[in-house]
């Protein structure tokens, strides 16, 4: 795998604040390509599933509670298992005692499939996008922050202070953890994604802005910017080769 550049930015609110960005990702051409040749991240598996083939894990209370009075909204209109929802709720509790939405037939339940109005894919995002809103709007973060991998590590400034590092990256095979080896994460790992007009950083410029705040990334996309009109072509995003990668 090719090496990564990277650039720290210090949050100009909070010197205790920094963020590390791996430049290489977000200057590269990767973009989402769910319904245009996915093919979904279980082999053999129907593509509509996409990445939807777990059920979306909340941050916290507040987002379960927000998700589930959300479907009240948003109804069978925009739900295809809408009865069912209604029926035994949005959402499930792991053995560990953390919640997601629910699953149905080897996916999340608020994945819409084909013959439904909306089309398939993901009922949060359909009706983000029809009521003209960006999917961030009203998906479980987890569901709008991928391929984006978000990790914050605690250190010691100079002044003896907590130091707050927040490193933000593409997820990989092995960020998946143990599941990862039987997790078919080709879409930062595959040529076939990345096929974008523009870089990462301009075209999920809506999530790093709610990830980093509207100071810090409008430093990162000036950088950015420079690095682009510097070299124009996009750095070569590591990406391996069909060999390395287990499916």
């Amino acid at each position: 795998m090719l090496d990564r550049d990277w650039v720290s930015i210090v949050d100009p609110s909070d010197r205790h604040q920094r963020f590390l960005f791996d430049v290489s990702f977000l200057l590269s051409s990767y973009t989402c390509i769910y319904g245009r040749g996915c093919p979904g991240t279980a082999p053999g598996w129907d593509p509509e599933r996409g990445c939807c083939r777990v059920g979306a894990h909340y941050m916290d209370d507040d987002e379960r509670a927000r998700i589930e009075e959300l479907v009240e909204e948003m109804g069978p209109e925009w739900i295809m298992r809408y009865a069912e929802v209604a029926r035994v709720g949005a959402s499930a509790r792991d053995p560990d005692g953390t919640w997601r939405t629910r699953m149905r037939d080897g996916a999340c339940i608020f994945l819409n499939r084909s013959g439904f109005p909306t089309g398939p894919g993901c009922a949060f995002h359909h009706y983000s996008v029809a009521h003209g809103e960006h999917h961030t709007a009203h998906k479980p973060e987890v569901c709008w922050i991928v391929p984006l991998r978000r990790e914050v590590d605690e250190g010691v400034a100079d002044d003896g202070e907590t130091l707050w590092t927040t490193t933000i990256t593409s997820f990989d095979r092995g960020a998946w953890g143990p599941g990862g080896a039987d997790f078919a994460w080709w879409c930062t790992e595959q040529p076939e994604a990345f096929v974008a007009d523009g870089p990462v950083y301009r075209t999920m410029e809506a999530e790093l802005r709610l990830m980093v705040g509207e100071a810090v990334y409008e430093e990162l996309a000036a950088y950015c910017d420079a690095r682009r009109a510097a070299a124009p072509r996009p750095l070569p995003f590591p990406v391996f080769s069909a060999s390395e990668v287990t499916t």
